[in-house]
């Protein structure tokens, strides 16, 4: 009988149960604060860090277009009378591109699409693998181009952006009269 009161006395003796009780929930609340806090940081350096693949790639598309709508005037002049009247083969430009405060956003390399095109050592290995095809052909069907006087010349544009982690290629071709 002796030994049943003993263990009633046990179960029933709650001294000491809220401090033990009350330093694991601290413990809890504490480890979850801690993996709160370093969960935060985690999603601010992966949304910082998308940030900044988003505005390189935004700048690297920017230094295309700015390239291919100033192909003959303005800052991004590539197409100029050196680049034409060089071989396919060898003809190439690179420009830079600036954002409106004069800062360079991007570097574009243009050359001419050509099926034997010779590395160029000062390009990129994008601006020096690009697809093969003939520089000179006939215009796109629809374009509105007559077959019989004009002719289409291709070119690769390949931009850099600054710190040279993002680069975007395009193909363009533009009408030329046939000579």
């Amino acid at each position: 009988m002796k030994l049943f009161k003993s263990l009633k006395y046990t179960i029933h003796n709650e001294n000491g149960f809220v401090l033990g009780t009350a330093i694991l929930i601290s413990a809890i609340l504490l480890l979850s604060g801690v993996l709160a806090v370093w969960t935060s940081n985690t999603e601010v350096t992966i949304v910082r860090n998308e940030g900044q693949m988003i505005r390189e790639f935004y700048n690297a598309e920017a230094g295309v277009v700015d390239a291919i709508e100033n192909y003959n005037s303005g800052p991004t002049t590539w197409m100029t009378n050196n680049f034409l009247s060089s071989d396919p083969t060898v003809a190439n430009n690179a420009v830079t591109s600036n954002d409106e405060s004069g800062k360079v956003v991007a570097t574009v390399e243009v050359r001419c699409i050509e099926p034997s095109a010779t590395p160029i050592p000062s390009f990129s290995d994008a601006a020096n693998n690009i697809p093969q095809q003939l520089h000179i052909g006939s215009p796109p069907p629809g374009s509105g181009y007559s077959l019989k006087y004009f002719e289409v010349r291709r070119y690769s544009l390949t931009a850099t952006s600054t710190n040279g982690n993002t680069q975007v290629q395009v193909g363009a071709w533009k009408v030329f009269n046939k000579f």
